[in-house]
């Protein structure tokens, strides 16, 4: 045994001290047993200094964060480097103990919102958004979809209210370069730990794409499935434009999706039938034909006047707004490209971050 020192970063400044250095004579190698009851990394940062870092990095460009705000904040000086490498090895570390099934601290039963009918409702949905990447010595390569998938607890509708979707009172996130089999049973495990098999409702909001529908019905069985009202009524302007081009296709949009928000998915098929397809031009009867298929795919999920009247949220405002905060905000900043590991890190902890605070300060009382 010897006495070694090592130089340390922390928030209230550097330092340096000597601690026992360890050599095993049979396997030749030598640790430093101090450093692991210290939580020290090879960044030689302290574990607070690591986690205002890494706070810091998913806030904004790494550039900044070492340029200005953790000099401001913390009297921190470090470089753009030690910045991207401390925020996306916190971020690794968050994605592979997710993986191999951990949850964050405590498991706090939500308070589920109770809809008209009295039952208390848990919701779950998935999304995914688009990041620009940067291929080996900044070749050019084709961007990636992140998935993005939150269980929540939105504020129920009351009858008189005409808001498709309510701000939420819950939320834990999952986002990364998840497969829906990867994201399935995460988003299962945290959906357990706060509860969700404890509601008597579940309802899974989604934008109805390739494989959603298969994903609840695995992961969330119990799960009414909603499609997105915003995005059945996209739709059905999209094919009103080419019916009746020009200032007669909003007032008529307008009146076929009310008709899809109060009379549901069945019956709009049922005006849409009644229009003249020969007469249509071949843009519009293209858009007919495809807005019939997509209603007639998803009847069972645009029951909307029941959906409605139970008090349920009917548009995926929360996903969609999830796919901004925690991803366009951070990694669409104009001209950023990114490395896979890098960007699917970051995407760990900017989930873990915008999810309920328990989850942030559970992370880091473990992290090494």
């Amino acid at each position: 045994m010897s006495y070694r020192t090592k130089q340390i970063v922390s928030l209230m400044g550097s330092f340096t001290f000597s601690r026992p250095y360890y050599h095993c004579s049979t396997c030749r190698h030598g640790h430093f047993p101090w450093d692991g009851t210290l939580r020290l990394t090879e960044q030689r940062l302290s574990p607070a200094a690591r986690e205002v870092v890494s706070l810091a990095g998913v806030h904004e460009s790494f550039g900044k964060a070492a340029d200005r705000s953790l000099e401001k904040m913390a009297g921190l000086r470090l470089s753009e480097s030690t910045v991207q490498r401390t925020t996306e090895a916190a971020g690794r570390q968050a994605g592979e103990r997710l993986e191999q099934g951990a949850v964050f601290g405590d498991a706090p039963s939500w308070d589920w919102h109770r809809d008209a009918n009295g039952k208390t409702c848990a919701y779950v949905s998935v999304d995914w958004t688009g990041i620009m990447m940067q291929g080996d010595d900044g070749g050019k390569v084709d961007g990636r979809m992140v998935a993005v998938g939150m269980v929540f607890n939105p504020q129920p509708r009351t009858l008189d209210d005409e808001s498709v979707s309510k701000p939420c009172d819950g939320v834990r996130y999952l986002a990364g370069f998840y497969t829906l089999d990867e994201l399935g049973a995460q988003l299962r495990r945290q959906a357990g730990q706060v509860g969700m098999n404890r509601a008597e409702q579940w309802i899974a909001l989604t934008d109805g794409g390739n494989g959603l529908e298969p994903f609840v019905d695995v992961n969330f069985p119990r799960a009414e499935k909603i499609l997105d009202f915003r995005h059945a009524a996209e739709h059905v302007s999209d094919f009103a434009k080419k019916y009746r081009p020009g200032k007669g296709a909003a007032p008529l949009a307008n009146a076929w999706c009310h008709t899809l928000k109060h009379a549901g998915g069945k019956q709009l098929v049922r005006v849409l039938g009644r229009l003249k397809r020969d007469k249509m031009t071949p843009e519009a009867q293209e858009e007919y034909d495809s807005l019939l298929h997509y209603l007639g795919n998803n009847e069972s999920r645009t029951d909307y006047p029941r959906y409605l009247k139970n008090g349920w949220n009917i548009a995926s405002g929360a996903i969609e707004s999830a796919c901004k905060r925690v991803i366009n905000q951070r990694l669409c900043m104009g001209g950023m490209r990114w490395g896979e590991p890098g960007s699917d890190a970051v995407a760990h902890l900017r989930a873990l971050y915008l999810s309920d605070e328990d989850q942030w300060n559970a992370f880091w009382a473990i992290a090494t």
